[in-house]
C-alpha cells in the first residue's frame, strides 16, 4: 500500500515548475525560502509519485528530462487552473468590471446580445462589453486562441481541458419567404415544389447552413435548393427574402413583419447555443458568464 505521504500535494507542482523556470535547484529554493535539501525531497517525492524523473542533475546544471517536459505543460494547465480557481472564490459581484470581449455568430449578435449586454450594463456600469461577429468556426478559434473572453457556439466544445461550456438557449432555424410570394397561396406544398424556386442561402462556413444539412441528413432527406446567392448576415437574407428575391432560412428569433414563416416542418433545424470560456479566464469573465447562465434561467 502507498505511503499517504507520497502523494504528490499542489506545492509539489509550484515547486517542479519553480526549479524548471529557475533552471537551479539552488535558484528555486531561494526563491521559494526553503533549503535546497527540503526542496529536494519534496521533488524525490513527486518523482516517487509519477513513478518517473524528472530532471537530468549533473555538474553543468539541471534539464528536464522527455518525460520532465510533459509533465511540465501539465503542471502548467494545473496552477492557471488553480490561480482561476483562486481568483473565481475570491470575487464579488461588485468586481464585475473592466473590459470583456465576446465573439458570437449572426443571430446571437443581432437579436439575443443588444438586449442583453443593455441589461448587464445598467446593473454594473463599470463593465464595458466589447462584440466580435462570427461563423461558427471563427468562433471557436477566437476563443481558443485568447483572442476573446466568452463565446457563444452553436454546438458543444469538443472535450477539451482547456475549455468549458455549457446550454444556454435553444432555437430554430425555418424556412421564410416574402409576405407576398405567390407559393404562400399554394395548397399541399410538396419538397418537389420549393426546390424549382430560387433559395437565398448561406455561405459554406456559417453555422446556420451546418445546422440545416446536418439536421436534413439526420432526418434522411434529400433536399437540393436551387441556389442563387449565397450570403453572409441573416440581414442580408431577410433583406434579400423581403424584396422577393427567394426563399430563405433564418433563425425564429429574426422574423419580421414583411416575411412569413412557410409551414414545412421538415425543413426545420433545431439547434442550441453554448457559451463558453477559458478555464483559466479571468475572475470577472466568470462572473459574466455567472450571470448569463441566471438571465437565461440555466441551472
Amino acid at each position: 500500500m502507498d505511503n499517504e505521504r507520497d502523494k504528490m500535494e499542489f506545492k509539489q507542482i509550484k515547486y517542479f515548475l519553480e526549479i524548471a523556470n529557475k533552471g537551479s535547484f539552488q535558484l528555486a529554493a531561494n526563491s521559494l525560502q526553503l533549503t535546497q535539501p527540503a526542496l529536494s525531497q519534496q521533488i524525490s517525492l513527486l518523482e516517487r509519485e509519477l513513478k518517473e524523473t524528472l530532471f537530468h542533475r549533473s555538474k553543468q546544471g539541471i534539464q528536464l528530462t522527455n518525460k520532465g517536459k510533459i509533465f511540465y505543460n501539465y503542471a502548467y494547465q494545473m496552477k492557471e487552473i488553480w490561480r482561476a480557481t483562486e481568483e473565481g472564490m475570491r470575487a464579488k459581484e461588485e468586481e464585475l468590471a473592466g473590459n470583456i470581449s465576446i465573439v458570437a455568430g449572426g443571430t446571437v449578435s443581432a437579436w439575443v446580445l443588444p438586449k442583453l449586454i443593455q441589461k448587464v450594463i445598467k446593473n454594473y456600469p463599470k463593465l464595458t462589453i466589447s462584440v466580435i461577429e462570427g461563423d461558427n468556426l471563427e468562433t471557436k478559434e477566437y476563443l481558443k486562441n485568447g483572442f476573446v473572453d466568452l463565446a457563444f457556439l452553436t454546438s458543444p466544445y469538443e472535450a477539451d481541458s482547456f475549455i468549458h461550456s455549457f446550454p444556454v438557449l435553444k432555437d430554430q432555424i425555418i424556412p421564410i419567404v416574402s409576405k407576398n410570394h405567390p407559393i404562400l397561396h399554394k395548397k399541399n406544398l410538396r419538397l418537389e415544389d420549393l426546390e424549382k424556386e430560387n433559395f437565398v442561402y448561406y455561405h459554406q462556413g456559417s453555422a446556420i447552413r451546418m445546422s440545416l444539412e446536418k439536421s436534413w441528413k439526420g432526418k434522411n432527406l434529400k433536399f437540393n435548393p436551387k441556389i442563387i446567392m449565397e450570403l453572409r448576415s441573416i440581414e442580408s437574407i431577410v433583406n434579400c427574402v423581403e424584396k422577393g428575391l427567394g426563399i430563405g432560412f433564418i433563425s425564429s428569433y429574426a422574423l419580421t413583419n414583411k416575411i412569413k414563416k412557410l409551414n414545412v416542418p421538415s425543413l426545420t433545424s433545431e439547434r442550441e447555443f453554448q457559451l463558453a470560456y477559458r478555464k483559466n479566464a479571468r475572475s470577472n469573465v466568470l462572473l459574466l458568464a455567472e450571470k448569463f447562465r441566471s438571465y437565461f434561467n440555466v441551472r
